[in-house]
């Protein structure tokens, strides 16, 4: 081998060392997400409680991310932050939350603006709670079903009854 293809190679496995290790490091860099939406200042400015209504308010701001537990009490405009590396779980960076309250007629009664800084970070979750009980395969359904059948269901009762469940 001479000088030439030496060097030759030696760059090869200097440029494909550089590849790697820099899609490496860009594999273990964060990337940040917004999720929600938060009106501008400027919008929420022009609220006025004791004057607007939902309507207006929904004019002016959009409508929320989520409502009051009492109906119509509050609207909640909610915008979350999230830093997301590769093969972690999302981490909360900042989360706002503008709080629009209402009398029982509707009316606007105050606005309230809450972040990371007031209070600890909740995860919003979609996810659905578990009931108690066993989980059961198809199968073990399709054949408990079947098992647990009572043979009594399907005699017949007297002149015009149905037999077998009313199928």
């Amino acid at each position: 081998m001479d000088e030439d293809d030496m060097r030759s190679s030696a760059t090869r496995a200097l440029a494909a060392a550089l590849l790697v290790s820099g899609l490496s490091l860009a594999a273990c860099s964060a990337t940040t997400q917004i999720h929600g939406y938060m009106p501008s200042e400027a919008d929420v400015a022009r609220i006025r409680p004791g004057v607007d209504t939902a309507a207006t308010v929904e004019e002016i701001l959009g409508l929320p991310a989520g409502g009051g537990v009492m109906r119509d009490s509050a609207w909640y405009y909610v915008e979350s932050t999230f830093e997301n590396y590769t093969y972690h779980a999302p981490r909360v960076l900042d989360r706002k939350v503008l709080a629009v309250s209402y009398s029982g007629e509707g009316v606007v009664t105050g606005l309230a603006r809450y972040g990371v800084k007031d209070g600890r970070v909740i995860e919003l979750a979609s996810e659905t709670t578990e009931t108690g009980g066993q989980q059961l395969g198809a199968l073990q359904q399709l054949f408990g079903n079947i098992l647990n059948m009572d043979p009594g269901q399907f005699q017949q009762q007297g002149p015009g009854t149905q037999t077998g469940g009313g199928f």
